[in-house]
């Protein structure tokens, strides 16, 4: 019987392939699938990177454009300021002649159209919300096309026929062309701060340095008209000059307290020129034309030469703006490049992720997956006794996968290498290296960020005596009370507030939400916490701190300005004795601002012969002979006289000319004693009084000897005063150039003994020979008249107490042979009091008033010695 025959079968190999290709494909949708979902995540997730980076580049671009919007303005400002110059030169010579004058003119004013030309266009062509006011342009350019036309009409002129009202008018023409345009300066500025706060800073810093440009040209102006026609200033000149001075010196002022003018940066060096040769060569140029058509109207120069001579100290000034404004736009330029940089490199960095994703699901699905899938479908035809098909070569292998890992593991640690890298530099540039603190920058941010939460105080704190521990502990001592100084300080604060290092030893203190009675407080723990010991190499060191204050909004916004205004007021602390704090005023500044002017006006007086002495007589009480004289500085100012100590004697010590000014001193004083003493006055000496930066320099015995040398004084008719102050400032240091002063028979007096905290060691360690009873304890001896109320007993019981001082100096001076001389007398009583309880001399306006040596003089001829 035949089998029926078995229905035909696919060989397993083609069943295999079928089975293995669907899912095969089946598998690649998915892989491709979960490649698209990654993807999307991918792009969304770099998209919510991203869109911060574009919108800071489209900030950054924005910003560029302002900027470089308003350095168009502010040159386009000053070469409308800067066409006074040539006008003011084509106004003071004859008419053509000097073609050179005139082509200049021409060239300065075809600059100016060209500048408003350029400003007219961007006018028209500015992005919207933000055009040019094009009525501020033609209103400046139709005044000054009136100031060009009357500026011709006078330099048409001739010279003779000119009057110093036509040259005033075309000059206030030019003016008032020039303040129009302002308008447009101070629209750009207010639309750059709408637009972006942060870009004002700079915006208003960039305006200053080109406002000291125009005020510096502008002084100029002021003053040629009446130069040019030999006029005296009348008031309103004198008056408009010396505004204009006043707000050069206040621009001044404001630039030095800014960062960017600062030690260490790009600018510091063309700032210094400008305070050299502008504020120095200039201004004194033009100080001595205003005190000469003041006084007379006799000028030592023409105008033309005036010109000539002070515009090129006008050129630091031009340098500094071109510099600043060119590096403003610069800056934001590097910012929007940067901001581009990072925004493609991110942009990169999501198409490589997504290249290496899609390459690693492709290896994968060929390397793994597929691998697994054949070997599972091999599985599936042994079992059922098939032959598995045959399978070409997998293009990847395992170990390739690996590798492929390993790099992505690599690329990600050197990303947060980066990362940690980034944090660490923007660490470093905020933070103090030193102590750990903020810095000046991190502090600036800190105040950046707090400025509007609300008010705040700064507190800038200076340790007293800190250079002492340097100098004798050396620098690695000095670091450490520093490191601990800090530490002291973010005790004190806790978490109310900021400290930061502003440089040397100098720390600064931000408190946001904070009022003035809550800073004075801090300020007192803060005093308090600085005064406790510090141990330092084994020893225990004593310092203080001296602190000012400030409060935000009251004395000006949370931002440089306000630092300023608590350096001033630290600055006072110090004057007032250190150890305390001062809270600012608007006073200070005034007096900040009148100390710097006349630290500025020392170098003149000093090369100018301004100082001279005055000389007070010293007499022998029991004969009222004339024994000494001590020479007082006076200061014979071209505008303001003949000025006592009392008005520049304080900054003159704090200035660099104390010791260039002391040794002039002690020169005249030396050669108008050996003077009299030729002239008859045989035992008189001279009393001089040394600045404590005379102490600084180790050749004081040398200057005094040949201070002796050169006038033929002998060393014996010669007396040093040094101040309670002095001694205490320098102590150690002083003892050695004393002892040599007086081996070289000379004297030393004590002056104000009595006055501070001089201890009774001091005259045993120093080689005194005279001390001065302090004016104060002379004048109190006086009795008041007798009442019953407590006030005038009060008055009785201080009374008794000076005469009980002037009794104990008298008894120490004999107790350790020390003769004694009193100041400030005045009356015949305290004369004779003093006379009676044993003091040999003494000095008031009793005997005389400081005089001119002339004067003295005369009260040193024979006959008149005894009548003082």
């Amino acid at each position: 019987m035949q089998q029926p025959s078995p229905a035909p079968v696919a060989p397993l190999g083609q069943a295999g392939r079928a089975t293995a290709g669907w899912r095969d494909v089946r598998l690649g949708r998915r892989l491709w699938g979960t490649a698209l979902l990654l993807a999307a995540g991918l792009l969304t997730l770099t998209a919510i990177v991203i869109a911060p980076s574009i919108t800071a580049y489209r900030d950054s671009q924005s910003n560029l454009g302002r900027i470089s919007r308003l350095r168009q303005v502010l040159e386009a400002a000053n070469r409308l300021s800067a066409e006074r110059g040539p006008a003011n030169v084509m106004m003071s010579i004859a008419p053509g002649s000097d073609p050179a004058a005139q082509a200049r003119l021409a060239a300065f004013r075809a600059g100016s159209d060209s500048a408003l030309a350029a400003l007219s266009g961007a006018a028209a062509a500015d992005e919207p919300g933000h055009t040019l006011p094009y009525r501020f342009l033609s209103a400046t350019a139709a005044r000054l096309d009136e100031a060009r036309r009357d500026v011709d009409r006078v330099a048409a002129l001739p010279a003779a026929e000119r009057r110093l009202e036509d040259i005033t008018g075309a000059i206030g023409r030019m003016v008032a062309a020039v303040d129009t345009f302002q308008d447009v300066v101070a629209w750009e500025i207010r639309e750059i701060g709408r637009a972006d706060p942060a870009l004002a800073g700079s915006a208003l810093i960039g305006h200053a340095v080109s406002d000291l440009r125009e005020y510096g040209g502008r002084i100029g102006s002021a003053i040629i008209p009446a130069v040019a026609v030999h006029r005296p200033l009348d008031t309103r000149q004198f008056t408009d000059a010396t505004q204009i001075r006043g707000r050069i010196l206040e621009l001044l002022r404001v630039l030095r307290g800014q960062v960017a003018f600062g030690p260490g940066q790009p600018l510091e060096g063309l700032f210094r020129e400008v305070e050299a040769t502008f504020a120095g060569q200039g201004l004194g140029l033009i100080e001595t034309t205003i005190a000469e058509g003041r006084a007379s109207g006799r000028y030592s120069l023409t105008a033309d030469e005036l010109t000539r001579r002070y515009v090129p100290t006008l050129k630091p000034v031009e340098a500094l703006r071109e510099r600043y404004l060119a590096g403003m736009v610069a800056g934001f330029a590097a910012e929007r490049d940067a901001v581009r940089t990072r925004l493609l490199l991110v942009a990169c960095g999501t198409v490589a992720v997504l290249l290496l994703l899609v390459a690693l699901l492709h290896s994968l699905r060929t390397s793994v997956l597929r691998p697994l899938l054949i070997a599972r479908e091999t599985a599936m035809a042994l079992a059922e006794g098939g032959a598995p098909a045959p399978r070409p070569a997998a293009a990847l292998r395992i170990v390739e996968i690996r590798r492929l890992f390993d790099a992505l593991a690599v690329l990600e640690e050197r990303m947060r290498e980066r990362a940690r890298l980034m944090e660490t530099l923007r660490r470093q540039a905020e933070t103090d290296g030193l102590t750990g603190l903020s810095n000046r920058r991190g502090l600036a941010l800190a105040m950046a960020r707090a400025a509007p939460v609300g008010p705040a105080a700064a507190l800038m704190i200076d340790l007293d005596g800190f250079k002492k521990v340097n100098d004798t502990l050396g620098h690695e001592a000095g670091d450490d009370l520093i490191r601990q100084a800090g530490a002291r300080l973010c005790a004190c604060i806790g978490q109310a507030g900021l400290v930061a290092r502003m440089g040397g030893d100098e720390f600064a203190v931000l408190l946001p939400g904070c009022d003035e009675a809550a800073a004075v407080t801090v300020a007192g723990t803060i005093l308090h916490g600085l005064s406790e010991p510090f141990p330092i190499d084994g020893q225990t060191l004593h310092l203080g701190a001296s602190i000012g204050i400030a409060l935000s909004p009251l004395h000006g916004p949370l931002a440089d300005a306000l630092l300023a205004s608590a350096d001033m007021a630290l600055y006072e602390a110090k004057r007032a004795g250190r150890h305390c704090h001062r809270v600012f005023t608007p006073a200070l500044r005034e007096a900040i601002l009148s100390w710097t002017a006349r630290q500025q006006e020392f170098p003149r007086a000093l090369a100018e012969g301004e100082f001279t002495l005055f000389y007070q007589p010293q007499v022998r009480l029991r004969d009222r002979r004339i024994v000494g004289a001590e020479a007082l500085i006076r200061w014979r100012h071209p505008r303001l006289g003949l000025l006592a100590p009392g008005a520049f004697l304080a900054p003159l010590e704090a200035s660099r000319l104390a010791g260039p000014v002391g040794r002039w001193v002690l020169r005249e004083a030396c050669a108008q004693a050996a003077a009299w003493r030729r002239a008859g006055a045989a035992d008189l000496r001279v009393s001089v009084n040394l600045f404590g930066a005379q102490f600084h320099s180790v050749s004081l015995v040398d200057e005094v000897r040949a201070a002796l040398a050169d006038s033929g004084l002998p060393a014996s008719a010669l007396e040093l005063e040094i101040t309670e102050t002095i001694i205490l400032q320098h102590d150690e240091a002083l003892i050695a150039p004393l002892r040599a002063l007086r081996d070289l028979g000379i004297g030393l007096a004590f002056d104000d003994y009595g006055t501070g905290y001089a201890s009774l060691s001091l005259l045993k360690r120093f080689p005194l020979t005279r001390l001065k009873i302090d004016r104060s304890f002379v004048q109190g001896m006086e009795s008041p008249v007798q009442d019953r109320t407590s006030q005038d007993r009060a008055s009785q019981d201080r009374t008794s107490q000076d005469r009980a001082i002037v009794r104990s100096v008298l008894t120490l001076g004999r107790s350790f042979g020390l003769s004694v001389i009193a100041e400030g007398v005045e009356t015949e009583a305290a004369a004779g009091r003093l006379l009676a309880k044993g003091c040999e001399e003494a000095q008031g306006y009793l005997f005389g008033r400081p005089m001119p040596a002339e004067a003295f003089a005369a009260l040193c001829r024979p006959e008149e010695r005894r009548t003082a």
